[in-house]
């Protein structure tokens, strides 16, 4: 076996064990299911032109970094030309695959609901999260913090 072939493999096992986690993340950061799967594509693409990944570098934070810098990409770009942003089949999708999570985090903006992904979700600290998306820490620290105040109230009215 190659190194190419032993690289191709590996690329492919962690296809296998994270397109799914990955697809779920970036539909909960843009809103849009299809989109998500597309998203998750090019991040894989992406992971194709560079892998092997730096070794100590773990493929799911190189996943979700690239993924939600995308997905921000993409986010932006739509408000730039008008696209709507969810799709009626979209956000039942969505509602399938983590319905109160979804049902909270629907009116976030787009920042919060990444910083809030990454953070929540995947366990990367404010300080991460800030370095990989390119904000000081207190940015992240805000978009946090004004989450949870509009998540606060939804969240405890569906515990009771």
């Amino acid at each position: 076996m190659t190194a190419l072939e032993v690289d191709t493999d590996t690329l492919a096992d962690a296809f296998r064990r994270h397109h799914t986690w990955l697809v779920q993340r970036l539909a909960l950061v843009i809103g849009d299911a299809e989109e998500a799967r597309d998203l998750a594509q090019e991040t894989f693409a992406r992971a194709a032109k560079r892998w092997p990944l730096p070794p100590g570098q773990p493929v799911e934070q190189w996943l979700a970094v690239v993924g939600v810098r995308l997905a921000l990409n993409e986010r932006r770009r739509r408000r730039r030309w008008g696209f709507l942003s969810v799709r009626e089949e979209d956000s039942v999708w969505a509602m399938n695959v983590n319905p109160d999570l979804w049902k909270a985090m629907m009116d976030l903006d787009l920042r919060s609901r990444a910083a809030l992904v990454l953070t929540a979700l995947d366990g990367y600290s404010q300080d991460e999260v800030g370095e990989l998306l390119g904000v000081p820490r207190g940015t992240v620290a805000s978009w946090l913090s004004r989450a949870r105040d509009r998540l606060r109230p939804i969240l405890e009215d569906e515990a009771r």
